[in-house]
């Protein structure tokens, strides 16, 4: 997948901004899922903005230079999702979502406070998280969550705007461009209401409105299920191998939910005998996981018949991969700041109400946050004034998006007089990687007040669902 090189030496010194070649700390740097080097720093910012006397933390960046070598003058800082994921999570985007980008304008990723490099407020990976039940999972969780403290008082929304600020500052760039993903979205929409005149243009991609709150999904993927399972229907090879998949599913949830299961088999990861304790919860969350791509939606149809024979191994497979080969989730000590302080505080009663009757999803979901902002008690933030955003802006939506599908980017545009709105009929969660919107990434930095042609899109196919143990069919 690493199709570009770029080259480490005195030319690429030369090339730089005034300001960065000069720091002294900057130097060159090797990044997980990057082979090549970019220039990384570290920005001292304060602690509490409100309290000059707070201290300081570390927040990491990171400089992919432009191919050539007179880059465009207004970089593109990207800002990564969760929250809680880190810039260093999603260099990898340098090779696919951004290698057009790149061609020519220098790509800036910064590690929010809380996050990668920057005092990550994240619980270790248990090694043997399968074997553990839904109480034992969140006890364990929540004794570690307690265990940072204060410090799950520092990531902010409002701190993460500030911090990239600094950044702005320190790098020497007038004009930036922000790409924004998910809860990126909405930071990229932050920074340019409190600081509207560095902002060139907007790319938002898997769009987070005003109204969204983080952790109300249940109708969102409820609506991502049952267009999977009515696909497989209409599918010829798929609805054939599994007829009766709704009932089979439907059917799976009602046992679990009157008792769990258990499953004899060797560990995925360790090969050693194992009995896994099997609970709705469990199953419905690598559902969720699965259906943020189209990819993994096209495995459920197989995953559900195995687990309704019995077989849990195929899903706890699954859950076990996305454990061990996924990249790095995000730091839940900052995800659940954030949701707890900013999010949930605006949940209303009749908002309340339509996640309980959202389908398999709902119930579950409000009451895990509900315990978790319970237990972690941390004082609220009050919600900031919306405002209209003069900067031109590119929305992005995946039709099969189980989280922020394309109404998010429709009502986001309340707020965005100059912006448009592409929309990928078959792709879930973040498009920007995907069939050309790497070119029209491209198309829209360079020419922001234009048009984008976005047909193209279309083009980006469904991947065939997966009938048996040996995938999809011939």
């Amino acid at each position: 997948m690493r199709t570009w090189i770029f080259r480490i030496g005195l030319t690429a010194l030369f090339c730089m901004p005034f300001s960065l070649a000069a720091a002294p700390s900057w130097q060159a740097c090797h990044l997980p899922g990057e082979r090549d080097a970019l220039y990384c720093s570290t920005l001292a910012v304060p602690r509490d903005y409100a309290d000059p006397s707070s201290g300081s933390v570390d927040i990491p960046v990171a400089v992919a230079r432009s191919i050539r070598s007179r880059a465009e003058a207004d970089p593109l800082f990207v800002l990564a999702g969760g929250p809680g994921q880190a810039g260093s999570d999603i260099v990898f985007l340098l090779d696919t979502a951004l290698a057009k980008v790149r061609a020519s304008r220098d790509i800036v990723f910064i590690d929010q406070r809380g996050t990668g490099r920057s005092g990550r407020l994240a619980c270790a990976a248990d090694a043997d998280v399968l074997l553990l039940g839904d109480s034992e999972l969140q006890a364990s969780a929540l004794a570690c969550l307690k265990g940072f403290g204060a410090d799950l008082l520092l990531p902010t929304t409002a701190a993460a705007v500030e911090d990239l600020e600094r950044a702005r500052q320190a790098l020497g760039y007038a004009r930036i461009n922000l790409w924004g993903a998910s809860y990126g979205s909405r930071l990229a929409q932050a920074y340019a209401q409190r600081y509207p005149a560095p902002v060139r243009s907007l790319i938002l991609d898997g769009v987070v409105d005003t109204d969204l709150i983080i952790g109300i999904y249940g109708n969102e993927f409820q609506a991502a299920l049952d267009a999977v399972l009515q696909r497989c229907a209409d599918d010829a090879d798929c609805g054939r191998a599994f007829p009766a998949l709704r009932t089979q599913l439907r059917d799976l949830l009602l046992r679990l939910e009157a008792d769990t299961a258990t499953a004899a088999l060797a560990h995925p990861r360790s090969g050693q005998p194992a009995r896994v304790s099997i609970s709705r919860e469990r199953v419905l969350q690598i559902i969720r996981n699965l259906l943020y791509s189209t990819r993994g939606a096209a495995q459920l149809p197989y995953l559900i018949t195995r687990a309704y024979a019995g077989d849990w191994r195929p899903l706890l497979a699954i859950q076990a991969s996305s454990v061990d080969m996924a990249a790095a989730p995000p730091a839940a000590g900052v995800l659940l700041a954030i949701a707890c302080r900013e999010d949930w505080p605006r949940l209303t009663a009749s908002q309340r109400a339509r996640e309980i009757d959202a389908g398999a999803f709902g119930a579950s979901g409000l009451t895990s946050m509900d315990r978790l902002c319970s237990a972690l008690a941390l004082p609220p933030l009050p919600p900031t004034p919306v405002q209209t955003l003069t900067p031109p802006a590119l929305l992005l939506s995946g039709a099969l998006d189980p989280v922020t599908p394309p109404a998010r980017g429709d009502s986001a545009l309340r707020t965005l007089p100059q912006g448009q709105h592409v929309v990928a009929a078959h792709a879930g969660h973040v498009i920007s990687g995907l069939g050309c919107a790497p070119a029209l990434l491209r198309r829209f930095l360079d020419a922001p007040i234009q048009p984008v042609d976005a047909t193209c899109l279309d083009e980006i196919a469904l991947p065939a669902f997966q009938t048996s143990a040996a995938g999809a069919p011939p």
